[in-house]
C-alpha cells in the first residue's frame, strides 16, 4: 500500500507497515469504460468536487460508473477515501458499478467501505453482490482487523471468509487485530479458528505485534513456542 494524499483518516503507521511488506499494485482494469475524453474529464471533476447530483446526471445520461481517477483510484474508491459517500452511493445505485473492481492499490469497493467504517455502504455492497473475499493481496477482513471493526469482522467471517487469509508476506487478520490492538477483534478471529502460529515472512507472530503495541497481557495470551507457518503458506 502506498501513502498518498487522499488517505484521509488513515493510520500512517499502517501505511508504512503495508509498504514495508511490499503491497503490490493491482493489475489494470479488465476493460476501460466507454467514456469520451470530455465525459471522463467531466465525471472526474464532479467526483473530485464531491458533486453527487452532477455525477447522478452524468450517469443517467449514459456515463459509466467504472472509470479511473488520475491517481489510480476507481471513481468509487476515490469518493469513499475523500469522505464523499453521497458520490459513492450515486455510483453504486447506478446498478452498473463493477463491485469487485480493485484500484491500482489493490483495494476493492468493499475494502474501502470497511476502511472508512461506513457500515451502511458495507451492507449495501454485500447486498449488491460484492465479493467478501475480494482483494489483490490485502482483503476486507484484513482492513476490518486493522481498524478493530469487530462487527464487520463477524459479518465477513459469517460469509465464509477464512480467518487465516494471508497477504503475500504472510500477514493475517489476527496479526492486524493484535497490532491495533483490539482484544474484541482478536477474540472474534480466534473463535472462528484463526491460528496464533501463522507468522510473517520475517517470523513475526501475532504475539509479537501485540507486544509492540503495548498490550503485554494480550501478547502473553497469543504467545506460541514457534511459528508453524512463516510467510504465505505454500
Amino acid at each position: 500500500m502506498r501513502i498518498r494524499p487522499l488517505l484521509a483518516g488513515a493510520s500512517v503507521a499502517f501505511a508504512l507497515f503495508a509498504t514495508a511488506l511490499s503491497f503490490p499494485l493491482s493489475a489494470a482494469p479488465q476493460e476501460e469504460n466507454a467514456l469520451t475524453s470530455a465525459q471522463l474529464a467531466e465525471i472526474r471533476q464532479a467526483v473530485r468536487a464531491g458533486q453527487a447530483s452532477v455525477v447522478e446526471d452524468l450517469l443517467k445520461n449514459g456515463a459509466s460508473p467504472n472509470f479511473r481517477m488520475e491517481n489510480g483510484d476507481t471513481g468509487f474508491t476515490y469518493a469513499v477515501r475523500a469522505d464523499t459517500p453521497q458520490v459513492a452511493e450515486a455510483l453504486l445505485k447506478s446498478g452498473k458499478l463493477a463491485l469487485n473492481d480493485a484500484n491500482r492499490f489493490g483495494e476493492t469497493p468493499l475494502m474501502m467501505a470497511v476502511f472508512k467504517g461506513n457500515n451502511e455502504l458495507f451492507d449495501e455492497l454485500l447486498k449488491a453482490g460484492a465479493d467478501p473475499k475480494g482483494g489483490a493481496n490485502w482483503t476486507a477482513l484484513h482492513y476490518a482487523a486493522t481498524e478493530g471493526r469487530t462487527e464487520m469482522i463477524e459479518k465477513l467471517l459469517a460469509l465464509g471468509v477464512s480467518p487465516n487469509v494471508q497477504t503475500s508476506s504472510g500477514v493475517t487478520p489476527l496479526i492486524m487485530a493484535a497490532r491495533k490492538p483490539s482484544r474484541a477483534s482478536v477474540m472474534a478471529l480466534l473463535k472462528a479458528g484463526a491460528y496464533r502460529d501463522y507468522c510473517t515472512d520475517k517470523r513475526e507472530s501475532p504475539a509479537d505485534f501485540a507486544r509492540r503495541a503495548g498490550d503485554q497481557e494480550l501478547a502473553k495470551y497469543l504467545a506460541v513456542e514457534a511459528c508453524a507457518v512463516v510467510g504465505k503458506k505454500k
